[in-house]
């Protein structure tokens, strides 16, 4: 490959990621919305399109309620009733999911003089059952449609109708509309029941119910108080003026029941019972933190750069060259051999001689041209050999010199006494 299609490829892969960074990451900025999340959460503490943020921040600015609490287990645990002020239990998610004893519990709160309010597409059957005769009759038709207007009975709020778009991804979408039937809405003799707002074709999607001491308000479209309808002018308005139906008191905010809870195991709720919460892939977990999205990046392009330039067919490494063997021993023993072999044991002799001094010089740096008592005390002390052994091999070494015809018993007390010098020196 040359270098300008390397070149060319690295520009390439570059634009490439360029490209989707942009369309992944940056273009996010330009959204309308604070997320692309567009999950049905409807949690309090969710900015997205689909939290209630917004309106938690209206209960607490509008003045007309006192404490918030937020609710995050069963009713019957957690929901507290102060005789001294009125309680609210305040509920807006996609579906209520009351257990049938908290139901119970909450009906009993509202009967003894506090207030409900509950805005869901989905009423817990067991709470309607309570209140009228027939739960499955309380509904009008399903109006389906991209947008719809909806205004308040009072003499306060008549004449300002508020438009509703229902938006998706950023696109305005078709949705369906709930509403009650208020005419076939059969309440128990005790009980009474208002109707406090419509759509401009007079469908009814917010009721109040007079219970026992106490009161609950229903609305059929939680889909208004989400931050998405919020943002518009219409929607903090229509807002507002639902919570100011509502009595001041202390809001208890239930966001346990937004999800579904069973008894079953964690490892059952895995496979699809669970609290219904989203569940995002891998990549899309990446897309969603701009940190761990410019990682992914650099590392990819790492990975990319390190195939190119580093795949490439590298040169064998080349092994070290051996150090030379030193055979100069090799070459005595050879010379040693062959004066044996012609009975020249003078000329073997000197040769012993001359390597055995060379044995000590290596070993122990001694060198002396002169073989007297310092040399023969030098060699002992370094050798831990007695110095009366090495003595004697030198003596051996010159009467042997001296002598014309050296045999072999001599020869092989000379050779004894030198290898036990090898052996035994250090």
């Amino acid at each position: 490959m040359s270098k300008y299609s390397k070149i060319a490829i690295v520009g390439g892969v570059v634009l490439l990621l360029v490209a989707l960074l942009y369309f992944f990451g940056f273009s996010q900025k330009k959204e309308t919305y604070i997320t692309d999340d567009w999950s049905m959460t409807y949690d309090p503490a969710d900015k997205g399109p689909y939290g209630t943020y917004m309106l938690k921040e209206l209960l607490d600015t509008t003045g007309l309620f006192g404490n918030f609490l937020e609710l995050d287990d069963n009713l019957e645990e957690i929901l507290e009733d102060d005789p001294a002020i009125n309680d609210i239990y305040f509920f807006v998610g996609g579906e209520n999911f009351l257990s049938d004893e908290s139901t119970d519990f909450l009906m009993d709160f509202i009967r003894s003089g506090n207030t409900g309010f509950i805005a869901t597409e989905e009423f817990p059957y067991t709470l309607l059952n309570l209140i009228c005769y027939d739960p499955d009759e309380i509904f009008a038709a399903e109006v389906i449609d991209s947008s719809q207007f909806f205004k308040f009975s009072h003499d306060n709020f008549k004449g300002k109708r508020y438009e509703f778009k229902f938006v998706h991804n950023n696109k305005i979408q078709q949705k369906t509309w709930d509403y009650f039937d208020v005419t076939t809405f059969s309440l128990y003799d005790e009980d009474s029941l208002s109707s406090l707002g419509s759509n401009n074709h007079d469908q009814v999607n917010f009721i109040k119910i007079r219970y026992g001491d106490g009161q609950l308000f229903l609305h059929s479209n939680p889909y208004v108080f989400t931050n998405v309808s919020m943002m518009k002018r219409d929607g903090f308005q229509y807002a507002e003026n639902v919570l100011r139906h509502v009595p001041p008191g202390r809001v208890q905010w239930d966001k346990y029941n937004l999800r579904y809870h069973s008894n079953r195991s964690s490892g059952d709720e895995d496979e699809g019972g669970g609290d219904g919460e989203k569940r995002e892939s891998i990549l899309q977990f990446i897309m969603n933190n701009p940190p761990l999205l410019w990682a992914f990046l650099i590392l990819l392009i790492g990975a990319i750069l390190y195939g190119l330039f580093k795949g490439k067919r590298m040169q064998k490494v080349v092994p070290p060259n051996e150090s030379k063997e030193n055979m100069s021993l090799q070459y005595i023993n050879t010379l040693s051999s062959l004066y044996l072999q012609e009975k020249k044991h003078n000329k073997l002799i000197k040769l012993k001689e001359k390597t055995f001094l060379n044995f000590i010089a290596e070993r122990y740096y001694i060198h002396s041209s002169k073989l007297d008592d310092k040399f023969f005390t030098k060699v002992a002390s370094k050798s831990h050999i007695p110095k009366d052994d090495i003595i004697a091999i030198f003596k051996t070494f010159k009467r042997l010199e001296r002598t014309a015809e050296v045999s072999d018993q001599a020869l092989i007390q000379l050779h004894q006494k030198i290898e036990n010098f090898y052996k035994n020196c250090r």
